[in-house]
């Protein structure tokens, strides 16, 4: 996954390489996402009142973009939850049946 672009500033892109190792964990802590992402997002806004008129359009763009990459991502590990929490009702169910 792709956070950074050209206008990342530094401490975005440290945030940036934390989120892509927690989602890459087998089993990720959604708590420790949601602070780090949480983070990210005050860094972007300091980033953005630092910058010039014409500069802040331009990142605020290429940040749209890694948003709803992350929004897609986040969409994503939300429907598997689903499924996982489904099957496991499945399971459980199944498992009484028998009993």
């Amino acid at each position: 996954m792709k956070l950074n672009h050209a206008q990342t500033p530094k401490a975005l892109q440290e945030v940036n390489s934390e989120i892509t190792a927690l989602l890459s964990e087998e089993q990720p802590d959604f708590a420790k996402i949601k602070a780090v992402l949480t983070v990210r997002d005050s860094i972007i806004r300091l980033h953005l009142e630092s910058l010039a008129p014409e500069d802040k359009q331009e990142f605020a763009k290429l940040e749209y973009d890694v948003n709803n990459m992350l929004s897609e991502m986040a969409q994503s590990l939300l429907d598997q939850s689903k499924e996982d929490i489904t099957k496991f009702v499945r399971s459980r169910s199944a498992v009484k049946n028998y009993k």
